[in-house]
């Protein structure tokens, strides 16, 4: 049975058949994941530049490109689609994906507005198929290990959680339309309601808007839950280079504490002077992304439920999530937004 209560009896001698919707950079790296896992064929590659899909096609060995999911459904037989386009674009493709018997790999944020997590919801509910959110802290050994010892009493029962995550000025500029609680601070969200269980009953938050940007540089918020434990988040889109500041977790416990730090722990000095990721999307293992993928097609393969985030608990964190948006908005400072990046 499948988390949505539905049987999954298609047999996969020759390898769960995948597809990759969104031929962008975490699109390939979906691809990527696929194509190092024995028990799936990746069959083709999907993007409105068919040119970019044709590209990550030949990269990956995955034998066929189409121009847009329709396209793919009628020309081939899919148990399983990687939808890795911007957020914006998450819905249609997973409802046709769904409506065609498949299952769904579904990046954050899994939509972007209340509405459409309605109408995913329903959708999800009526198909044979899964939604899979692609949650990728949840597969990340640091965290597992977290929450594993959390689980086990280690430091008695949650109390606080705080959360770090800065990424780049960049962002900004990438993402313009997409407000960094549902870009960035999504994922600690996620966390929050994984590592804690308890339920949101308070948001305060505050963001700094900068001259000249598309969204908030900083979002600070806290919430209050029926349990009596707080959860802060840190967020910003202002540093100037990659590998500046890891990413940060602090559980406080009744007994205890328990810290992550997450960065790079692999640097090359070579000509490319990168910050290697060696934890979440790594060229040379399984990481984060390759486990994600794993629990995606052996929950196919096997007819299972997926190990891994609901896609009740992903619409539960897009709640929290715009709560915060809301209340960092009623008490924004700095100038508004305008033109073409103002927020949807």
């Amino acid at each position: 049975m499948t988390d949505n209560g539905h049987p999954h009896t298609t047999q996969h001698r020759d390898g769960v058949r995948v597809a990759v919707v969104g031929a962008g950079q975490f699109g390939e790296l979906h691809a990527d994941a696929y194509r190092a896992n024995p028990d799936c064929r990746l069959v083709a590659i999907v993007d409105r530049n068919v040119e970019r899909a044709r590209a990550v096609a030949a990269r990956t060995g995955a034998p066929a490109a189409y121009a847009s999911i329709e396209q793919l459904l009628a020309a081939e037989q899919v148990d399983g689609v990687s939808i890795a386009t911007a957020g914006a674009h998450h819905l249609a493709p997973t409802i046709a994906a769904l409506r065609a018997g498949a299952s769904v790999l579904l990046e954050k944020p899994v939509v972007l507005r209340a509405d459409e997590a309605i109408t995913l919801a329903d959708a999800a509910d009526q198909a044979a198929g899964f939604v899979l959110p692609a949650h990728i802290l949840r597969f990340a050994a640091p965290y597992r290990e977290l929450a594993n010892r959390l689980a086990a009493g280690a430091v008695g029962t949650p109390r606080a959680l705080s959360f770090r995550r800065h990424r780049t000025i960049e962002h900004d500029s990438l993402f313009p339309d997409v407000h960094p609680v549902l870009m960035t601070m999504v994922h600690d969200i996620d966390l929050a309601l994984w590592l804690d269980g308890s339920r949101p009953t308070s948001v305060t938050a505050r963001q700094l808007r900068i001259a000249g940007r598309a969204q908030p540089a900083v979002v600070w918020a806290e919430v209050e839950t029926d349990s009596g434990s707080i959860w802060s988040f840190q967020v910003s889109w202002s540093l100037a280079g990659a590998g500046g500041l890891p990413d940060a977790l602090e559980v406080i416990g009744d007994s205890g504490a328990l810290s992550l730090s997450l960065g790079a722990r692999v640097s090359d000095f070579g000509p490319s002077a990168a910050a290697v990721d060696d934890t979440l999307t790594p060229g040379g293992s399984h990481g984060a992304l390759g486990e994600e993928v794993r629990a995606f097609v052996d929950a196919i393969r096997f007819g299972i439920a997926p190990a891994g985030p609901t896609l009740g608990e992903a619409i539960d964190g897009l709640a929290l999530a715009h709560r915060i948006i809301q209340a960092a908005e009623s008490s924004a400072t700095g100038p508004e937004p305008h033109g073409e990046g103002r927020p949807a």
